[in-house]
């Protein structure tokens, strides 16, 4: 056999080996280490996005929100004040009209 046939099949040996190397131990290290700090740095990136996301638009929208319910709920306070008041003047309008029908009958 020549070197190169007999190099070429330890090589693919050694690549399709399933037998643990120091090599393979570190690689496969290496590559744990690498998704662990992925996982890890992507989940401070959401937790930083949802923070951020949370401090431009979410707190300003529940802010206005509350400042428009609260205009709202006053409104509608104004607006059964308004509805008091006016049957009150229409009482009063009616008790004088009553009042001066009863001058005249008399």
């Amino acid at each position: 056999m020549s070197k190169q046939t007999v190099l070429d099949r330890e090589l693919h040996r050694l690549l399709k080996s399933h037998t643990q190397t120091t090599l393979s131990e570190t690689q496969e290290q290496i590559e744990a280490n690498h998704a662990y700090i992925t996982s890890k740095q992507l989940k401070k990136l959401i937790d930083l996005h949802d923070l951020t996301f949370q401090e431009r638009c979410v707190i300003p929208l529940q802010k206005l929100y509350d400042k428009h319910m609260a205009l709202r709920l006053m409104d509608g306070d104004l607006q059964n004040w308004a509805e008091v008041v006016d049957r009150d003047i229409r009482v009063l309008e009616t008790t004088l009209q009553l009042v001066k029908e009863g001058r005249q009958e008399t």
